[in-house]
């Protein structure tokens, strides 16, 4: 058993983490309160691509969990903050229309030329043409970037393809290969912890994920714990990574840090 001392940021997962497909965790929404009663700075790490981070935070309210938008971090801000930063970035979105909401301003016109094809969640209902559009931009020279690459995602009704399936498809096409925002990426725990101005040191990621949560927890220099929630009930072949502590549930959190720190 790992001791977190020194731990003062908390990077909460959200789907198998904090709720899994439609309903909360048991005990999930008193932890939160919990956490943020003992002093950590919380902030809500997301592979979540099909929905902008304010739909997200109502989400999370009506199942109980207070969490503000500007607490989400997800992949859909991340590629806002990237496109931002990028003079003259104009972008081919394969996403659904709440998230190309928030990406208007860098989206690309009918005549101008693509810099980069965005890819979140296609699972709105993403056509042949428009990943065919996707693919020659990418044979013209545009950067493929997703959101995420994950293979299956789980809603009630069991597992889904997810975002990873429609990005290999088109690296495969195109001959290229996809610069990832979401996790596992140290790029995506680096933002979360520079906004509050804290050190990987001193952060803790809680997830269910062993590859996006733990793996990327450890690139980033974070300590994870593995929740048995959600991903983490069963087992997950070919994970290498081993995390610092393991809990039936995020309920167990408040405690396990009490008892660590």
């Amino acid at each position: 058993m790992a001791t977190f001392r020194g731990v003062d940021t908390m990077l909460l997962d959200l789907d198998g983490t904090l709720y899994e497909g439609s309903r909360a965790v048991p005990g999930a929404a008193g932890a939160v309160r919990a956490l943020r009663g003992d002093g950590l700075a919380l902030r809500f790490a997301t592979n979540t691509d099909s929905v902008p981070p304010p739909a997200l935070a109502a989400r999370l309210a009506e199942l109980g969990i207070e969490a503000a938008p500007e607490e989400l971090v997800t992949p859909v801000a991340v590629a806002a903050q990237l496109l931002a930063s990028t003079p003259g970035a104009r972008a081919l979105a394969v996403a659904s229309p709440s998230v190309r909401a928030v990406w208007r301003r860098w989206l690309a016109g009918p005549d101008e030329p693509v810099t980069h094809v965005l890819v979140a969640d296609p699972s709105y209902g993403a056509t042949y043409d428009e990943l065919d559009r996707a693919f020659r931009a990418l044979c013209d020279g545009a950067e493929l970037v997703a959101t995420q690459v994950g293979r299956v995602a789980r809603r009630d009704d069991g597992e889904h393809l997810d975002t990873g399936g429609w990005v290999r498809l088109l690296e495969y096409a195109a001959g290229v290969r996809a610069r990832v925002l979401g996790k596992p990426s140290p790029e995506f725990f680096g933002l979360a912890l520079a906004v509050l101005g804290r050190a990987p040191a001193s952060a803790l990621v809680v997830g269910d994920d062993l590859e996006s949560d733990v793996a990327g927890a450890k690139a980033a220099g974070a300590a994870a714990v593995l929740v048995r929630t959600g991903k983490g009930a069963r087992p997950q072949p070919g994970a290498t990574v081993t995390p610092d502590a393991v809990v039936d549930s995020v309920a167990d959190l408040p405690e396990l840090l009490r008892r660590e720190r």
